[in-house]
């Protein structure tokens, strides 16, 4: 069964964030091509209030189709990324999109936005009826003005999601689609960290556990996070599995879709967050348990792959009291 994925491109959508997300989709779509065979999978589609080019915020301008007056079948997911304009008239305006989301909301099983929170629900009248128990209000009759879909409801409700958490949110899509373990095997063919939010609470790390194509894997991890305050140099981590340098990084890149050393790289930077989120260790301090030389090693490594200080990341992410005064 095909799942429709739509993306709404309105203007200044960001550009990264959509190709990362697609990325998530297509690495799916090809690995169930590869086992199964057939048409399974996501049928994913770039939409516009028009059909033609959306322009997204760096300039650069996607193909689009118009969106469907009405979306068929129950299994659609909505991602939104951008602004509508609120000036135009015709069908890119606030209005029109308010109600084409009123019209599909029942044919919608996961919505997403990033930006366009001028399409989302007003939250005080949402809770204004929770509060007085009353039931929501019904659908608008035709020509009369429709409001943003008051869910999607708690089953089918709205993500608001910040740059860079694209993947993360379709991988745990994914997951609840086709399970943890197909959707940890996508992470790890994806480059770059995974966040711990919006239930993705593994996707985040070098997955420690051992593979199902080769069991070496698993029990390296663990070493290696036994052993994060060591060099790590390819030729050690090939002596630990018994091989020769070379065969062992083709073998590592083979299993894992990453060199050794970004690997290694890659449980450090997840080591390191772990520690920064639910820990009150100094910087100093978690910087020489996960194996970078100083303080300002593990400051550009945040720089170079979060795009965020250490310090930074902990006042955004810490879930201990305390940890995010250090």
């Amino acid at each position: 069964m095909m799942h429709k994925v739509w993306f709404l491109l309105l203007p200044g959508f960001l550009l990264l964030d959509i190709i990362r997300v697609l990325a998530v989709f297509e690495a799916a779509n090809a690995a169930l091509r590869r086992t199964r065979g057939k048409l399974v999978g996501y049928d994913v589609r770039l939409a516009s209030a028009t059909d033609g080019q959306a322009l997204s915020s760096s300039g650069v301008a996607l193909s689009t189709r118009a969106l469907p007056r009405w979306l068929v079948g129950r299994a659609s997911t909505l991602f939104i990324s951008g602004e509508p304009d609120p000036g135009s008239a015709g069908p890119a305006g606030v209005r029109r999109l308010r109600e084409w989301l009123s019209r599909n909301r029942r044919r919608l099983s996961r919505c997403a936005v990033l930006g366009a929170r001028a399409l989302l629900p007003r939250a005080p009248d949402i809770h204004a009826v929770r509060r007085r128990g009353r039931a929501a209000p019904p659908a608008p009759h035709r020509g009369q003005r429709a409001d943003p879909p008051a869910a999607c409801t708690k089953a089918h409700g709205w993500r608001v999601i910040e740059p860079d958490q694209g993947e993360d949110l379709a991988l745990s899509w994914i997951a609840e689609d086709r399970g943890a373990a197909f959707a940890d095997m996508l992470a790890a063919r994806l480059a770059g960290p995974r966040s711990r939010r919006y239930g993705m609470p593994r996707r985040r790390r070098v997955s420690t556990e051992p593979p199902a194509i080769d069991a070496r894997i698993g029990t390296l991890h663990q070493w290696i996070a036994a052993h994060l305050q060591e060099n790590l140099s390819v030729a050690r981590l090939a002596q630990e599995v018994h091989m020769s340098a070379r065969s062992f990084a083709r073998f590592y890149e083979r299993a894992t879709g990453l060199s050794p050393g970004r690997g290694v790289q890659q449980m450090r930077l997840d080591t390191a967050r772990r520690l920064l989120e639910t820990s009150p260790l100094p910087l100093k301090t978690i910087a020489g348990q996960c194996g970078y030389g100083s303080q300002e090693v593990m400051r550009r490594a945040f720089v170079r792959d979060l795009q965020m200080t250490p310090r930074e990341y902990r006042r955004r992410h810490a879930t201990m009291k305390g940890a995010g005064a250090a």
